[in-house]
């Protein structure tokens, strides 16, 4: 099996060495199952922990492809660092539009085409859990660490 895995999570999430460790447990055992393709964001803690994990596994499974997503056309140099870590893509749905609303098109972009979300939900408000939202939509596969902690 391959396929693409996300992750979505609110910006303030407390990050623990317990999530942590659940957190590369989980992708771990995706990345056991098939899944290959890993995407990842920028804008809070969450997406920080995410991006630790999936470097420290990338170097244990080297064959998975970690991909950042951005909302944003960054600098010249911001971009070249980035690139160093990740394939960069800054999809088309993002960049069309106000800027203002370029992150929720970000986040609508990845829900509807990821087949797995990582997620940390604990609220019914905000940016990752509407995308959430839209994922449960389309039917994809969401796992919820704030059920598992």
């Amino acid at each position: 099996m391959y396929g693409i895995c996300a992750f979505f999570g609110h910006r303030d999430v407390k990050v623990t060495e317990e999530l942590e460790k659940l957190l590369e447990k989980v992708a771990r055992n995706l990345i056991e199952s098939g899944i290959d393709e890993f995407w990842l964001c920028g804008q809070g803690n969450f997406d920080w922990i995410s991006r630790l994990v999936m470097l420290k596994l990338k170097e244990e499974y080297r064959w998975i492809y970690l991909c950042y997503i951005t909302p944003y056309r960054y600098s010249d140099y911001h971009m070249k660092e980035l690139s160093k870590k990740y394939e960069v893509i800054y999809p088309y749905e993002a960049q069309n539009g106000p800027k203002k609303f370029a992150i929720s098109r970000r986040n609508k972009y990845i829900a509807e085409n990821a087949d797995v979300l990582i997620c940390y939900i604990k609220y019914h408000d905000g940016g990752a859990y509407e995308a959430v939202k839209i994922a449960q939509k389309n039917k994809k596969k969401i796992i919820n660490l704030a059920d598992m902690l």
